[in-house]
Formats: structure tokens, sequence, C-alpha cells
């Protein structure tokens, strides 16, 4: 929201510069009357992209660098005592018990889970055993039923993990972002628990993470896939702008020109005069 301010600044100072003395505006150009429609989309379009990219690549990013790093943490720990948590590194009886995992198909992804449980923990196969606080997630690397394989669940000595929060919701991303991810990993995590008998915290309670080798590194990444997707939007949308705004400009000057040849005309019926620019052409239409 902070960055909003800026932007709107630099709105009014553009439109100032464009409605100036001398400028097209004050001489009813006619190539005007786009500017309008094109100056709403250039304020709302890049502000919906931006608050997309900020809300699915860089705020997830951003909450769990943030975030409080826990070293040797149990995996039946209470969620108390890690509610802050941002980067998380288990114990050595820690691991990712990817037999128990379930992928949950909705719409746009599959959403995958699976349990972080202790080694130590014996527990009979009828049995739910202890609660499970933590749940490893990830979007289409699973199957339906096991098959977990998101970031380092293949690798057998990964006990690190970084966070999954969903970002503060206020007025603006409650409207472009309504749907997070969060509940439908819940879903997943309800099934997972009536699947293969296991017991877990209240859906408040329970703590979301993803299970990497480095997380720094992992996080990192995203940070870096939110600038390349920052970048590639204003460069795609610069483009887009340009071309139209060339196209129109062409439009006019052609008209323009053809204007002021059938008012240049000689005796011989060949034009005197041709504007090269039609926007040095006076008169308003």
């Amino acid at each position: 929201m902070i960055n909003i301010w800026p932007c709107f600044a630099l709105i009014i100072l553009y439109g100032a510069m464009g409605t100036s003395e001398g400028s097209a505006w004050e001489r009813s150009y006619p190539t005007v009357t786009f500017l309008v429609p094109i100056g709403i989309g250039t304020v709302l379009v890049p502000f919906y992209i931006g608050v997309k990219i900020y809300c699915h690549l860089y705020a997830p990013y951003l909450l769990a660098t943030q975030g409080r790093e826990y070293m040797d943490v149990p995996p039946s720990a209470k969620t108390a005592e890690y509610a802050d948590a941002g980067i998380l590194k288990f114990t050595a009886d820690a691991t990712l018990d990817t037999s128990r995992s379930f992928g949950y198909k909705a719409d746009d992804f599959t959403y995958c889970v699976a349990p972080v449980v202790s080694r130590n923990d014996a527990v009979h196969p009828t049995s739910a055993g202890p609660k499970v606080t933590f749940w490893a997630v990830g979007k289409d690397c699973c199957g339906n039923r096991r098959e977990f394989e998101c970031d380092g669940a293949g690798e057998t000595e990964v006990r690190s993990s970084f966070t999954v929060r969903d970002v503060g919701y206020n007025f603006v991303t409650k409207r472009i972002v309504p749907r997070t991810s969060r509940p439908l990993y819940l879903a997943a995590v309800d099934a997972a628990k009536a699947l293969h008998n296991l017991r877990s915290e209240s859906d408040d309670e329970i703590i979301l993470v993803r299970w990497a080798a480095d997380p720094i590194d992992t996080l990192e990444v995203w940070s870096e896939r939110a600038r390349i997707a920052c970048a590639v939007a204003c460069i795609v949308y610069s483009v887009c702008v340009t071309m139209l705004w060339s196209c129109i400009h062409v439009w006019f000057c052609r008209d323009i020109n053809k204007l002021v040849g059938m008012r240049g005309m000689g005796a011989q019926g060949k034009s005197k005069d041709r504007v090269s620019d039609p926007f040095s052409y006076g008169g308003g239409a």
C-alpha cells in the first residue's frame, strides 16, 4: 500500500506534463480522445498485475524471511511455540511421512500435503498416534495417495523447512486475489487424516511448511521469480501500449496529411505542403 502513493504522484506528474501549454491536449488534437481510456488502463492493469505478483510470489518469500528461525524443532511441538516461525530446522528424529500423504485435486492445481512425524514414535497401525502439527505442502508434485515429491521430499537427510502463510488481506487484495491456497491445503490435510487415521491440531493451529534442503536458497528463487515477473509484465505492457499508441498516431497522421494536402492543392493539382509531424499542425480539429 505504501508504493501506491508514489505511483499516483507519478500519474499526476505525467498528467500535468501531458496537458501543459503547447501539448496535444491543449490543441484538442484528435488522438487525445484515446488518452483517457489508455490512461485508465495504465493505472488499473499494472495495479491488478502487481497485486497478483505480490500475493502469489513475493509475499510468501517476505513472510518466511521476516519470521524467526528455530533450531531443533521437535515434530510434535505445540503450535503456540512456533507461531512466529519463518524457517524451521527439525530434530534428527524428524522425517516426512510420504506414505501418508494426500493430493487434493482442485480446479487449478493438485494440492499436496504430507505429515512431519518422528521416527522414534512407536505407533500402532490402528492408532492415530500423536497429533501432527507440521504439514509439508506443495502443488502438482504428488499423486492422489503417496508419491509425494515436493521440494526436498526425496532427500532422506533433509530436516529443514520454511513456513507457508497467507498475506494479510485488506480491501484491495480481497477483491483482486479472493482465493488463497491455505483452505485447499487444509482440505487435503483433512482427507489425509481421515484416510490414514491421523490426528492434528485445529485448522487455525496447523503450520504449513515447504520441505527444503536449503530454505534460504529456495526463498531467494521465489524472490527472483517475483522480480522477473515484474520486469516481464512491465516490458510486455510497455510494448503493447507503445504499439497501440503508434497505430493511433499513424492513423490520424494519415488523415491530417490528407486534409493538409487538400487545402494546399495548387493549380497543377499537386500538394504544396505535407505535415511530417501531425502534432505540429495546430488549429484543433
